[in-house]
C-alpha cells in the first residue's frame, strides 16, 4: 500500500485534533496534561516539518519536470536544509548537467554530420548534373565516375564509423560485465604489419616495446584502438614512432606537431579534429572503447610531439 506525505498529515492532525479535545474534555491528572501537550507540540513541530519539505520536494519535482522537456536553462535549487533532501537535489543539478551537456553534444554532433554529408552530396550531385546535361564529353566521362564513386565510399566509412561509435556507446549504457581478454602484443604487432607499407612510404621509424600481455575486451574493438591512435600517430610523425605495451598499459608516442592545452582537453570529443584530421570519430572511438572496458585515455605534449596513453582503471589494477 502506497503512503504518501498527504496521508501522514492527516493521520498527525486527527491525532492533534484528538488531543485538543481531550485537554478540552473532562479535567485529566497534571501527569496526563504533560503528556498530551508534549504531543500537541511534538505534532506541531512534525507537521512543520511536513509542510516545509512537501514545499521542498515541490520545487525539485517542477524542476525536474522543466529538464524533462528539455528547458536546461533553470537554476539549481537552493535549499536552506542540510539533509538527505539535500543530497538528494545536488544529485538532480548533477543530472541536468549531464543531461545539458548531452544534449549540447547532440546538437552539435547533428550539425558536424549534416555538413559531414552534405559538402560530398553537393560534388555527387553536381556531377551527377554535369553528366546528365550531357556537359562532359564521352572521352572524360571515367574521372567523373570515380570522383562520384570515391566520395560515395569515403561517406559510407563515415557513417559505419558514426555507427560503431553509437554502438560502442549504447554497450557502455548497459553496462555489462566483460570476460573476454585480448592478447595485445600480437594484435599490435599484426596491426604495424598492416601499416607498414604506409610507414615506409613515409620514410618513419617505429620502435614497439611490446610485453605479452592481454587487456580486457574483444579483440575487434583493441583493433579499432590501435588503428586508430597508429593511424594518427603514422600521419603527424615526422622521423620516430614509439609503442609501448605493458601490463595495463599503453603509449603511442610521435614525435610530430604538440597540441595546445585547449585542444588536449577535448581531442577525444567528436568532430573535433587536428590540422591534418580526418572524420574527427577515430579518438572518440578510441575513449569510447576504452570507458567501455575500465581503461581511461589521455593525450600529452612530449619535449618533441606528443604521446596517447591508455592506463587500465585503479579497480583494474
Amino acid at each position: 500500500m502506497r503512503t504518501s506525505i498527504r496521508d501522514f498529515n492527516v493521520v498527525l492532525w486527527i491525532s492533534l485534533i484528538f488531543c485538543v479535545l481531550l485537554l478540552l474534555g473532562n479535567p485529566l491528572p497534571p501527569a496526563a496534561v504533560v503528556l498530551v501537550v508534549l504531543i500537541i507540540l511534538l505534532n506541531l513541530t512534525i507537521l512543520c516539518w511536513l509542510f516545509f519539505l512537501r514545499l521542498d520536494i515541490r520545487k525539485m519535482l517542477n524542476f525536474c519536470q522543466a529538464v524533462r522537456v528539455g528547458n536546461y536553462d533553470q537554476k539549481p535549487i537552493a535549499l536552506s536544509r542540510n539533509d538527505e533532501i539535500t543530497d538528494l537535489n545536488k544529485e538532480i543539478a548533477a543530472m541536468k548537467e549531464y543531461l545539458q551537456a548531452m544534449h549540447d553534444a547532440k546538437s552539435q554532433m547533428i550539425q558536424n554530420i549534416s555538413h559531414n554529408l552534405k559538402t560530398p552530396l553537393s560534388v555527387i550531385m553536381l556531377s551527377c548534373e554535369m553528366l546528365l546535361d550531357g556537359d562532359v564529353e564521352a572521352a572524360q566521362v571515367q574521372p567523373y565516375y570515380r570522383q562520384i564513386y570515391q566520395v560515395s565510399e569515403k561517406m559510407l566509412k563515415e557513417i559505419e564509423r558514426l555507427l560503431e561509435l553509437n554502438r560502442i556507446n549504447h554497450l557502455i549504457t548497459l553496462n555489462e560485465p566483460c570476460t573476454q581478454e585480448t592478447a595485445m602484443k600480437e594484435l599490435i604487432e599484426n596491426r604495424i604489419e598492416v601499416f607498414a607499407p604506409l610507414i615506409e612510404k613515409r620514410g618513419l621509424q617505429i620502435e614497439p616495446a611490446l610485453y605479452p600481455v592481454k587487456f580486457k575486451g574483444k579483440p575487434e574493438h583493441w583493433e579499432t584502438v590501435v588503428d586508430n591512435l597508429l593511424e594518427n600517430a603514422v600521419r603527424y610523425a615526422e622521423t620516430t614512432i614509439k609503442i609501448r605495451c605493458y601490463p595495463q598499459s599503453l603509449a603511442i608516442y610521435n614525435d610530430g606537431i604538440r597540441l595546445p592545452s585547449a585542444m588536449l582537453r577535448k581531442i577525444f570529443d567528436p568532430y573535433v579534429k587536428g590540422e591534418q584530421g580526418k572524420s574527427g570519430l577515430g579518438l572518440a572511438m578510441v575513449q569510447s572503447i576504452a570507458n567501455l572496458y575500465d581503461y581511461q585515455v589521455f593525450a600529452e605534449n612530449k619535449t618533441q610531439g606528443m604521446e596517447f596513453k591508455i592506463l587500465a582503471k585503479e579497480k583494474e589494477r
